[in-house]
C-alpha cells in the first residue's frame, strides 16, 4: 500500500460529466515519482491518471494544472481567484476498468464512465502495466504506427475497419511531418492488407519515392480521362467556363450536342433511349463540333454567337498540348472504361495495391475537373459493384481544402459535391475516405465532421486549432491546447480508429520510403553549389516539352 501512496496526486474535489477537477497533494513538488524502479513524471498535460471507485477504475487524461480556483456563480459567470498555496488539475474521463483481480493491472477496460468518481477519492498516477492494458492491441485487425508518447514502450495500434470503414483525417502545419505520417499509415496498411485499393491525389508529387514498388504512378505524361466520361456540369465547366455571360444558352446548345453524340456513336453499347447527357457511353469531339457547326450556319451571327464560342473554346483546348490526357481525337475513342477503371482502382492490383494520381502537371484551369471525375468514377463504381464488399476501396485526397473548401463559393461545385457524397454515403458501399490537409479552418465543416477518426499533428493557427476543437468529441476538446507543442511527427488521434484517445509518436520511416516532402536545405546548397547554365538550358528543355522524368 505505501508503495501505491507514491502514486498519490491529488484528491477530487469536483465532478461535472466527463470533466473532474482535482486538488494536488500538499507533498506534490518534486516532477517525478518512482514507482518498482520507474521514473513517472507528475502532472502533465495529457498525461493518464486513475481514481479508483470500488470496483472500477476511473481512468482520465489530465488537461491543464493551475494555481487558481475558477467559481461560477448562478448566472454562470466566471470568478477566478489566484491562491497560493492551492494547485488544481483538470482531467477529462474516457474510461474505465472493471476490476478481476487483486494486482494492479487486473482489469477489463471499456471506454466511456458508467460510475464517476466521488469528492474526496484519490488521484493516482497511471502506471505501465495499466497503460498497456488500456493500450493493449485490440482483439479488431489493427495496424502498428508508433508509440505512446507518455510511454514509449507501449506501442499504439489503429483499428483497420473503423479508421477507413468510417473515414479519418490528417490534419497538421507544414513540417509536422503530415506527409510522412500518411506514408506511414498507408504503407502499414498495405504491409497488413496486401489486396489493398487505395487511390492517392498527389498534387505535389511526393509519395512516389515512398511506394516504389507498391504503387501504379499515373501522371500526366500516363493519366487518361477521355472527355466522354465528363458529366453535363464537368463539360460545362470545360467548355464553357464559369463567368461566360452567355453560360445558359451555351449550355442548352452543349446538352443538346453531346446527347445527340453519344446517341450517334459507332457500336455504342446501349439502345439509344437508354442513354442520357450523362451516361458515361463514349462519344466524339468531331460530332459535338459538327452538330453545332451545322447549327450556327443556318443562324444569323447575332444568334450564332454563342455557338460559336463554344466552337473556338473546343478549338483551343484541342490544340493546347496540355489537355491530351482529356480531348481524345475522334480515332482514338473506344468504349475502355473498364481498362481506365482497373488501372486506377488496382482491380486486380498485380502486386500494385496503390495508385497515385500526380497531379502536379495537369492545368490549374483543369484539376478541378479532373478531381471531380475521380471522386465520382470511385463513387459510381463502388454503388453499382455487386462484389463491394469484397473490393472496398480507399480514397485519399491530399490537399482537400482546395477541393472542399469551405466556403461554396470557393470551389468548383461538383468537386465539392462528389467529396461529399464519398463522406456521406461512401462507408455503406465499401469506399472509404482520407483528408489531408495544414489548413483544416479552410475545409468544408460538413465534410469534415464525417471524418470519425481525427490525427491532429502539431497546429499553430488559432482558427485551425478551433476547427479542430469542433469537429473532436467533447470529452476531449480541451486536449487541442496542446496541438502547438507537439513535436515533429507526434500527433494526437481521437475517434472510432482508436481504442482511447492517445498522444502518438509516429514511427520512424526508412530512408527508402520517406515521400519527397523535406524542406531544401538552403544552407547547404548555397555554401557548396553554384550551378551553372546546363542546369537552365535543361530545365527550359523540360518546360517547353512537358518531360517529368526523373
Amino acid at each position: 500500500m505505501q508503495n501505491q501512496d507514491i502514486l498519490r496526486i491529488a484528491r477530487v474535489v469536483e465532478v461535472n460529466g466527463s470533466r473532474t477537477s482535482g486538488e494536488l497533494e500538499a507533498s506534490v513538488e518534486d516532477l517525478y515519482r518512482t514507482h518498482k524502479s520507474r521514473k513517472y513524471a507528475i502532472g502533465q498535460v495529457g498525461s493518464i491518471v486513475k481514481i479508483e471507485s470500488g470496483d472500477v477504475y476511473v481512468f482520465g487524461i489530465v488537461t491543464s494544472l493551475r494555481m487558481v480556483e475558477i467559481q461560477r456563480d448562478s448566472n454562470t459567470t466566471e470568478r477566478i481567484t489566484y491562491s497560493s498555496n492551492t494547485k488544481w488539475i483538470e482531467i477529462e474521463l474516457f474510461g474505465q476498468g472493471i476490476k478481476q483481480g487483486l494486482e494492479e493491472a487486473d482489469f477489463k477496460f471499456e471506454r466511456g464512465v458508467s460510475n464517476y468518481p466521488l469528492p474526496g477519492q484519490g488521484i493516482y498516477i497511471a502506471t505501465v502495466e495499466e497503460l498497456r492494458r488500456i493500450y493493449a492491441k485490440p482483439d479488431n485487425p489493427t495496424i502498428k504506427i508508433g508509440s505512446v508518447a507518455q510511454a514509449k514502450s507501449l506501442p499504439a495500434h489503429l483499428q483497420i475497419n473503423d479508421l477507413l470503414g468510417k473515414h479519418f483525417a490528417v490534419l497538421g502545419t507544414t513540417g509536422s511531418g503530415k506527409s510522412c505520417s500518411l506514408a506511414l499509415i498507408l504503407q502499414a496498411i498495405i504491409e497488413e492488407c496486401p489486396n489493398a485499393h487505395i487511390v492517392l491525389l498527389d498534387p505535389h508529387n511526393e509519395y512516389p519515392a515512398a511506394f516504389t514498388d507498391k504503387a501504379e504512378l499515373i501522371d500526366p505524361t500516363t493519366l487518361e480521362i477521355p472527355h466522354w466520361l465528363l458529366n453535363l456540369e464537368e463539360s460545362i465547366e470545360l467548355f464553357v467556363g464559369k463567368t461566360e455571360f452567355a453560360a445558359t444558352s451555351q449550355t442548352n446548345i452543349l446538352k443538346d450536342a453531346i446527347l445527340k453524340a453519344r446517341k450517334e456513336f459507332p457500336d455504342q453499347v446501349l439502345e439509344s433511349d437508354k442513354i442520357t447527357v450523362d451516361t458515361p457511353v463514349p462519344y466524339k469531339l468531331g460530332d459535338i463540333v459538327g452538330s453545332i457547326t451545322a447549327i450556327s450556319a443556318s443562324l444569323s451571327q447575332s444568334r450564332a454567337e454563342s455557338h460559336n464560342k463554344i466552337l473556338n473554346k473546343i478549338e483551343l483546348l484541342r490544340s493546347d498540348k496540355r489537355f491530351e490526357f482529356l480531348l481524345r481525337p475522334d480515332d482514338g475513342v473506344s468504349d475502355n472504361l473498364s481498362t481506365l477503371l482497373s488501372k486506377m482502382l488496382r482491380i486486380p492490383h498485380s502486386d500494385r495495391p496503390l495508385s497515385i494520381i500526380d497531379l502536379s502537371g495537369v492545368p490549374s484551369d483543369v484539376v478541378d475537373v479532373v478531381v471531380s471525375v475521380l471522386c465520382r468514377l470511385i463513387f459510381d463504381f463502388a454503388l453499382w459493384n455487386t462484389d463491394r464488399s469484397q473490393s472496398p476501396l480507399l480514397f485519399v485526397c491530399e490537399e482537400a481544402h482546395r477541393y472542399a473548401p469551405r466556403s461554396e463559393k470557393a470551389a468548383f461545385q461538383p468537386t465539392r459535391q462528389a467529396l461529399a457524397r464519398i463522406a456521406k454515403e461512401g462507408r455503406k458501399y465499401g469506399v472509404g475516405l482520407a483528408l489531408v490537409t495544414q489548413r483544416p479552418s479552410e475545409l468544408s465543416e460538413s465534410i469534415l465532421s464525417q471524418c470519425n477518426t481525427i490525427i491532429a499533428l502539431r497546429m499553430s493557427n488559432e482558427a485551425d486549432q478551433n476547427y479542430v476543437r469542433k469537429a473532436l468529441p467533447d470529452s476531449v476538446k480541451s486536449l487541442v491546447e496542446t496541438l502547438p507543442a507537439l513535436r515533429n511527427k507526434e500527433a494526437l488521434v481521437v475517434g472510432e480508429g482508436t481504442v482511447v484517445p492517445v498522444r502518438v509518436l509516429f514511427d520512424e520511416i526508412p530512408e527508402g520510403k520517406k515521400p519527397s516532402s523535406e524542406n531544401v536545405d538552403f544552407s547547404k546548397a548555397w555554401k557548396t553549389y553554384d550551378g551553372d547554365l546546363t542546369e537552365i538550358e535543361e530545365a527550359v528543355r523540360r518546360w517547353r516539352e512537358q518531360d517529368r522524368a526523373d
